[in-house]
């Protein structure tokens, strides 16, 4: 088995193959993260802690975290999962993964070092490979140098010296991430005031919305009152043409039984 051992700290690395198998019973059923002593392996590991991070196969399928178990499966992935690149987007696809637990069908196992041990390794631990490149962000340059706000944060960018095809010297540095400058401040200040005079239009057209409601309800109210007063009023005149009908009739019955009265 080869074990692949990275170093954080100097950011080194180192291939071990490895063909005893007594030595490899360390790592038989263990999950990935998991954090296990390395004397085992030899004195010169002997004091230090690493950390499973993956591995691979003898066919090369990766070791995924989440499968419990010490076999190939095939899963259902889709873009944003491990062990699987999308080329479109909806895209889904079955493939094939190795469990996260390690097994002797393991090749190769990724192994970080948590805890120094006594001894030096070589290549790992007297080594120190600066990094290549330097942080993007305004918030992790300021973190990396200690700088407050009145240091301006371009003069601290990691910058880094590259020969082109053309044999020409040329110095390279990386677009900052975030960064505040007066076009940002402008370009926010009138976001801002679009969204106040978005608030203020939309607060207006509300208002004449019910204030247009509120005359519809009043006039309605005013066409109601009207007809029912005149529904009374109609009511009223029936009744008084009704009664005066009435009088006329009895009057008129009046007459006409003084009339045979009379004859009689």
């Amino acid at each position: 088995m080869k074990l692949n051992i990275a170093n954080p700290a100097t950011g080194a690395q180192k291939k071990i193959d490895i063909d005893d198998e007594n030595r490899l019973q360390l790592f038989m059923d263990r999950r990935i993260a998991e954090e296990l002593p390395g004397d085992s392996l030899g004195d010169e590991f002997k004091g230090y802690v690493f950390k499973i991070t993956g591995g691979n196969d003898s066919d090369g399928f990766p070791m995924r975290q989440g499968v419990l178990v010490n076999r190939r499966v095939k899963l259902l992935l889709r873009r944003g999962m491990p062990c699987y690149k999308a080329l479109r987007k909806g895209e889904r696809r079955r493939k094939a993964v190795r469990g996260c637990i390690v097994g002797p069908d393991i090749a190769s196992l990724s192994l970080t070092i948590v805890k120094r041990g006594e001894a030096d390794l070589p290549g790992l631990t007297d080594v120190k490979v600066p990094r290549r490149l330097g942080p993007k962000r305004v918030g992790k340059i300021c973190k990396m140098f200690n700088l407050s706000k009145d240091d301006d944060v371009r003069d601290y960018v990691v910058r880094r010296k590259v020969v082109t095809k053309n044999k020409n010297k040329i110095t390279k540095k990386p677009k900052i991430q975030r960064l505040i400058t007066p076009a940002v401040l402008q370009r926010r200040k009138q976001i801002k005031k679009k969204v106040e005079r978005r608030k203020k239009r939309s607060y207006e057209k509300r208002k004449e919305y019910f204030d247009r409601l509120t005359k519809r309800a009043q006039q309605a109210k005013g066409s109601r009152k009207a007809a029912s007063e005149a529904v009374n009023n109609k009511g009223k005149g029936n009744k008084q043409q009704q009664q005066q009908s009435g009088g006329d009739n009895k009057k008129k019955g009046k007459g006409r039984g003084g009339k045979k009265g009379g004859r009689r």
